[in-house]
């Protein structure tokens, strides 16, 4: 697999690094998908990427766009399995799963 040129990046513009002073960035509510569920970008997938994640990797693609997500969905996914992406930290294997899952089943919007 080719290495996106984006593989080893973290917070890596200027400005996109929240200052160290800032209160922490406190994770969204996320509703995981059922068993029997589709699972939904909109409703599963965008609100496991936090503002930080998206501004860490503006100047690649944007994580709360379907289209960029879907188009590097395969690296993401390895990226999350390895547990280097997010930067400041892994996943839980909860979500990992139903990113997988979402490519799974087709990417849906």
């Amino acid at each position: 697999m080719p290495v996106p040129r984006w593989w080893w990046v973290c917070e890596a513009r200027p400005g996109s690094r929240v200052s160290a002073l800032a209160p922490p960035e406190q994770p969204a509510q996320v509703r995981l998908p059922a068993p029997d569920e589709p699972v939904s970008f909109a409703e599963h997938i965008k609100p496991l990427f936090r503002e930080m994640d998206r501004r860490s990797m503006t100047f690649a693609f944007d994580l709360w766009s379907h289209d960029d997500v879907t188009k590097h969905a395969d690296a993401i996914l390895h990226r999350l399995r390895q547990g280097t992406m997010p930067c400041d930290g892994a996943w839980p294997a909860e979500h990992v799963e139903v990113f997988a899952r979402w490519i799974a089943e087709g990417t849906a919007p």
